[in-house]
């Protein structure tokens, strides 16, 4: 990983920004999710094939995680809380959603307020700081958002310290699988995220078991990421041509190996 340039300030402005919010919703997701999509068919995929296959992609995630009524999840990065409704909603389990940003937080609990049945409840709060006691949570989950983390490890670690012994950490995240990125790259993919290139994917594998995960599973998704790109800037042009073009770019660095997404399910062993 490269040395950090953007700071937890930058992240949570950036989804603070509620005008942000609204614009992504216009077009990626009416109810505020960023995740990507797995998609049964990649060559015939289209741009109404996108949230479908998001959901497909949460669903995938539920079935490897073992969640049940009795579990206790912890979702990192929650952003505004469509994942963690939908999770107790099928499981019956309880979540407690943490995030950095406030207007996140503010979403989800308005969202969760029409559900006064389920077990879901939302902090505003650094996942490098988590306030939990140790052993804590059943499950740690997270859908594309650890990236945003400028001190990822500590992160890691902070999800390893609340889970109890046997405990599942399961989560996707964008991956850097080179060494040396192109500055095309850098501008439309590293610096508009706000974040530095990071793990490869079997540096990441190494980082987990160092910290006391076994990997169980390691999916790479990247073919899946570059079609939920090509979808989201087919989706973005009219509207908003210049997130079409960063999100043309962000293809481009997928095809260079530059950019990858895998999904990781671990387990706590010590």
């Amino acid at each position: 990983m490269g040395q950090i340039k953007f700071t937890e300030a930058d992240t949570e402005a950036l989804f603070d920004d509620r005008d942000r919010d609204q614009r992504f919703r216009s077009f990626w997701d009416p109810e505020g999710s960023l995740h990507w999509g797995y998609f049964q068919n990649l060559a015939d995929a289209r741009p109404e094939d996108f949230v479908p296959a998001c959901q497909r992609w949460d669903e995938y995630m539920l079935e490897q995680s073992g969640i049940t009524a009795e579990s206790k999840v912890l979702e990192v990065a929650c952003g505004n809380g469509k994942s963690a409704i939908w999770m107790a909603q099928q499981t019956g389990c309880e979540v407690v959603g943490i995030d950095l940003s406030s207007s996140y937080i503010d979403n989800a609990r308005a969202k969760a307020s029409n559900f006064p049945s389920l077990r879901v409840s939302f902090q505003k709060e650094s996942a490098t700081h988590l306030p939990f006691e140790n052993n804590s949570f059943t499950h740690a989950w997270s859908q594309g958002a650890l990236y945003h983390i400028p001190e990822l490890s500590k992160a890691l670690a902070e999800a390893h310290r609340v889970l109890k012994l046997g405990g599942i950490f399961l989560f996707d995240d964008l991956v850097t699988p080179v060494e040396e990125i192109s500055d095309n790259t850098r501008k439309y993919v590293y610096d508009r995220l706000l974040f530095e290139p990071t793990f490869s994917p079997e540096a990441y594998a190494n980082k987990l078991t160092e910290i006391g995960f076994k990997v169980l599973q390691v999916k790479d998704m990247s073919e899946h990421l570059h079609k939920s790109y090509e979808l989201v800037s087919e989706l973005a042009q009219e509207g908003y041509p210049d997130l079409s073009l960063a999100f043309k770019r962000t293809q481009e660095a997928i095809a260079a190996n530059e950019l990858g997404w895998c999904f990781y399910l671990c387990q706590k062993v010590k």
